[in-house]
């Protein structure tokens, strides 16, 4: 009859247990301790699980008069080699040790996961960061994303006055209406009380234009030009792309483990009104928002001279959307040259109803 090492655990024996050979005999487990009596366990009395690290051990409990005890095996053939010898009629406890085996690696698995696929993420945005980017960026819902512009949103108007009514206001929904045509409930443009010339999408489809910008543009067509451009950088998801850059490994865990979006969202506020933007993405908005021009028959040329005019200014008294929109001559040439191409009478100059300059 075939024995295999195990150690017994149970009432009046040392915590470290005591090593005895286990046996099968007529559907009893068989306990052999030394010259003591042999110890006889029915089958039927007896359960099975998997232990130990990575379920490298088998244990077999069961109950009597005197308390619970379990006798483990070790060894993987030992352990093999009496499953094989257990009897037929009891197969059905086997099968849910089978089943437990696979429960118990779920734990395991889970932690290698953990562990091993930020180590993944981190691989994957060094060799293409940008792939990874536009993975994560699928992953964020069109609401949540709208989201994370709101809270970006919010600080806004807790620290600039909002222009709700008034010539200005007036004169910019007049443009960015010719712009948007049927897309206008996906955007939403405020106008800030502020001097300085800037503009900033957020995600989800919120474009701020600044007082002082309204007025530095000298036609309607050189606002349309900057619309057009800031509705590119909503539409390409630029603004949601530059936030996951910038969260980095922090996102990937949250990736993995929970919601970007959730993440995003509580960076928001910190984050979106400081990024700037790579040179790809402003080339990526540049063309299309010089198409969406085109496509309304509004001439482009005023997004070429609102920007040129403003690369004029000495580095000093720059304005603050070329801090975020940096301007370059590889840009200007790109413009240009689509201009040339355009055909004679595809585009106008934009006129709308309001006066130009709009007064306050």
């Amino acid at each position: 009859m075939a024995r295999w090492p195990g150690r017994l655990f149970g009432p009046g024996l040392a915590l470290a247990g005591v090593a005895v050979d286990v046996a099968f005999n007529n559907g009893a487990l068989t306990l052999h301790r030394g010259r003591e009596r042999p110890l006889q366990i029915a089958a039927g009395h007896l359960s099975l699980r998997r232990t130990g690290f990575n379920d490298s051990q088998l244990e077999l409990a069961w109950q009597d008069g005197a308390g619970a005890w379990a006798c483990h095996l070790s060894g993987r053939a030992d352990i093999a080699a009496l499953l094989a010898a257990w009897p037929p009629d009891l197969a059905q406890l086997t099968e849910a040790l089978d089943r437990t085996r696979r429960s118990g690696l779920l734990p395991w698995t889970a932690l290698v996961m953990l562990i091993a696929l930020p180590l993944l993420l981190v691989f994957m945005v060094l060799a293409g960061q940008e792939r990874v980017v536009d993975f994560i960026a699928t992953q964020i819902s069109p609401e949540v994303e709208r989201q994370i512009g709101a809270a970006a949103m919010t600080q806004v108007q807790a620290s600039t006055a909002l222009i709700t009514n008034g010539r200005q206001w007036q004169a910019l929904n007049a443009v960015a209406t010719r712009l948007v045509g049927a897309d206008k409930r996906a955007y939403r443009f405020h106008l800030a009380a502020d001097d300085g010339v800037n503009a900033f999408a957020l995600p989800g489809g919120d474009i701020v234009v600044n007082r002082g910008l309204l007025t530095a543009a000298r036609t309607p067509g050189e606002l349309a030009g900057v619309l057009a451009h800031e509705i590119q950088h909503v539409a390409l998801h630029h603004s949601l792309k530059s936030m996951i850059r910038a969260a980095g490994l922090a996102l990937a865990w949250s990736l993995l483990v929970g919601d970007p979006g959730a993440t995003l969202t509580g960076q928001a506020a910190d984050r979106l009104l400081s990024l700037k933007f790579s040179r790809d993405a402003e080339r990526e908005a540049d063309d299309g928002g010089f198409s969406l021009l085109v496509e309304r028959g509004i001439d482009p040329r005023g997004m070429v001279a609102f920007f040129d005019s403003l690369a004029q200014h000495s580095a000093s008294t720059r304005p603050a959307l070329l801090s975020t929109h940096p301007a370059s001559a590889e840009r200007e040439a790109a413009l240009q040259a689509r201009i040339a191409k355009l055909a004679p009478g595809c585009c106008r100059a934009l006129a709308i109803a309001e006066p130009w300059p709009p007064s306050p």
